[in-house]
């Protein structure tokens, strides 16, 4: 169903249509119920889309009322159609057995940010056999055109990947999420399309246009729905846009293939009942999907208890916190009733639970694993989320003036990336603004459109420019795909809560203020210093410039165009603060690397008191002292612990440099 009455899904000739429709007449006045197996793939990120079992139930109970009429505002049928309004004795069923004889509870649940406009590329994540079952997406948007509620692939397609239904997860069903205007309609109406029936203002909309008969020539080529002009919306029963036959029929906007509300909606016609009936009793390989194929399929309906299958997420879905706060955290297994459950947190208290949705408090900051293990009498599922929790110093151990330009392996462990598959953000060797590293996100043409990814900072304490404005900046690769549109949306966030609300601090439109080239190339990459932008954000806003745990999140919007390249990020008083590295490895050195856990810290020409603090792979902090200026040449000693990755900073407000270094003690 479409707000859009141009829209056309997957549609053959009429003369074809009349062809088929005589060659199954003998089959149009079959009265047995004929039963299909449905599945629901619900496709989320954790989001309202992820609609409960219970919404799908209840849009099961709208289907079976309409195509059975027992629907209760058959009473609203107005007495000049009531005549030809139909039960087509179809009812549906949700599967109870998977394509690989698994058992089910006719719903799968797939995480993925294809739920947000993916269309065919949501379909191929999973795709149950078509002769077997009616397979329905549900997602939170539809990126193929505006206002698009649900399509359908129609009998007569020659394309069988993908066949089934995709619908908006707040059109299913009546209650949760379900558009109470719409009244669970809209999968109504797109089931009909997929079993083989037309709009009924399909073949008109030219001005004056009703055709030249009452439906061999026009419209939805059914002889009982009146001819349409153009689509209904609302629920007008004056309407009459078609009055060149005789008898002269209002427009029929009881009928569940018209665009009227699904609250006016309430009838098929037993034309169309025939027509659907038809398609389903045909065995022609051409469809490869029936009533017969549904019938050989029994066992798909019958009742079986099923194994749970263990989710998880924490309520807001928000995962970073800061030290000394809590998550509440939620219980979404699904496929099954729970009848035990435990759940392991570790680095939480308390670190283990049988509760269905405990609440866990982080007192130590790093990044921590969850588990949750469910059963009942017919099996056991466990799921494991690795560095699912990211626990925040009250006071971040990173001090301003803060400066990262990717040239090294630490970045990966201290900033968070979006990835999903080729897509989404990485720490890569590529074409850097003065090095061979950069972090991308990754984005050509296959991508959904509108889908986000962002990457997160590690948290920076402010306190050293608390006087002053601090300034965020940054440089910027990015090249339109083509002329025309926007391009892709880097828009910068910041956060003093650890992450648990974000505050938009700057936007950065693709074709304008992204934009480092003129040029206009498929899968373009930076060559040069010259291919990059100095980017710049004010930090003196939302009480950041007071932060002692300031998050700075860039959050990239695909338009299916370019990937988005960053580098060079530094938070200080002035824009890019000049450092030179190498001049830097030559007077600040840390031997030997790798190191059996001795090192010696040396500093040539300190003319400043230089701080130096030591961070082991999670981000906690080792050791840390203050060298004296003195003017020559100071050396420290210094023992890492154990075997590992450790980062050796030394900086104060004009200079800041990393070394890392690699422990291979017994």
């Amino acid at each position: 169903m479409s707000k859009d009455p141009n829209y056309t899904p997957y549609y053959l000739p009429g003369a074809v249509q009349t062809a088929i429709d005589k060659r199954n007449s003998s089959h149009s006045k079959a009265e047995d119920i004929i039963y299909i197996p449905v599945v629901f793939h619900v496709i989320h990120e954790y989001g309202l889309e992820n609609i409960s079992k219970a919404q799908i139930e209840d849009q099961m109970r709208v289907l079976n009322e309409d195509f059975m009429r027992l629907n209760p505002d058959t009473v609203d049928t107005r007495d000049i159609f009531k005549g030809v309004a139909a039960n087509c004795n179809i009812q549906f069923k949700l599967a109870t057995t998977d394509p690989y004889g698994n058992c089910t509870d006719g719903i799968t649940r797939t995480v993925s940010p294809l739920t947000n406009g993916g269309d065919e590329d949501a379909k191929k994540l999973i795709d149950w056999d078509r002769k077997k079952y009616l397979n329905v997406w549900v997602v939170k948007s539809i990126g193929r055109a505006a206002n698009i509620l649900g399509y359908a692939r129609l009998p007569t397609s020659r394309d069988k990947v993908g066949d089934g239904i995709i619908i908006l997860s707040d059109y299913v069903g009546t209650i949760g999420t379900g558009n109470s205007n719409y009244m669970g309609r809209t999968l109504t109406h797109e089931i009909g399309h997929w079993l083989g029936l037309w709009h009924p203002f399909q073949n008109t909309g030219e001005a004056d246009d009703c055709g030249t008969t009452n439906c061999r020539n026009s419209g939805d080529w059914i002889c009982d729905t009146p001819p349409v002009l153009n689509a209904s919306f609302g629920c007008d029963r004056n309407r009459n846009t078609c009055q060149v036959f005789n008898p002269d029929l209002p427009d029929q906007i009881e009928n569940f293939m018209d665009y009227a509300d699904g609250r006016c909606a309430n009838m098929f016609t037993e034309d169309q009942k025939d027509r659907m009936r038809s398609y389903l009793a045909n065995t022609d390989t051409m469809f490869g999907r029936g009533g017969t194929a549904f019938a050989e399929n029994a066992s798909i309906f019958t009742s079986r208890t099923c194994a749970p299958v263990a989710d998880f997420h924490v309520v807001g879905r928000n995962t970073s916190i800061c030290q000394g706060s809590s998550l509440a955290f939620e219980n979404l297994s699904w496929n099954g009733d729970i009848v035990d459950r435990v759940w392991t947190f570790e680095g939480g208290s308390p670190s283990s639970s049988t509760f269905n949705n405990p609440t866990v408090r982080y007192n130590t900051p790093g990044t921590y694993k969850v588990s949750l293990r469910v059963s009942n009498g017919s099996g056991t599922n466990t799921i494991e989320k690795t560095e699912f929790i990211t626990v925040y110093p009250a006071v971040s151990e990173v001090a301003s003036p803060y400066y990262e330009d990717f040239d090294n392996e630490w970045a990966p462990f201290t900033w968070k990336y979006d990835v999903d598959g080729n897509y989404g953000w990485r720490h890569e060797k590529t074409s850097g603004f003065e090095n061979s590293d950069a972090i991308v996100c990754r984005i050509d043409d296959d991508t959904p459109e509108g889908v986000q990814y962002s990457v997160t900072s590690q948290n920076i304490d402010l306190d050293l420019h608390k006087d002053n404005n601090p300034i965020l900046s940054f440089r910027t690769a990015y090249s339109m795909r083509a002329t025309g549109g926007a391009g892709e949306r880097l828009v910068v966030y910041g956060s003093d809560d650890c992450g648990q609300t974000w505050s938009v601090l700057k936007a950065f439109i693709g074709v304008t203020s992204l934009s480092s080239t003129g040029s206009q190339i498929p899968d373009w990459e930076p060559s040069s210093a010259s291919d990059w932008r100095l980017q710049t954000v004010n930090l003196a806003q939302n009480g950041f410039e007071n932060s002692r745990n300031l998050l700075i999140r860039f959050e990239v919007t695909s338009a299916a165009g370019n990937s988005v390249f960053i580098d060079d990020v530094n938070v200080d008083r002035n824009v890019l603060s000049t450092r030179n590295p190498s001049m830097l490895n030559n007077v600040m050195r840390v031997t030997p690397n790798p190191s059996d856990g001795e090192i010696t810290v040396s500093v040539d020409g300190l003319n400043q008191d230089i701080n130096i603090e030591i961070t082991n792979a999670l981000g906690q902090k080792i050791q840390s002292l203050k060298l004296e200026a003195n003017g020559g040449v100071i050396q420290e000693r210094i023992t890492l612990p154990a075997s590992g990755m450790y980062l050796v900073r030394m900086f104060n407000q004009n200079i800041d440099h990393t070394n890392r270094i690699i422990v291979t003690a017994d």
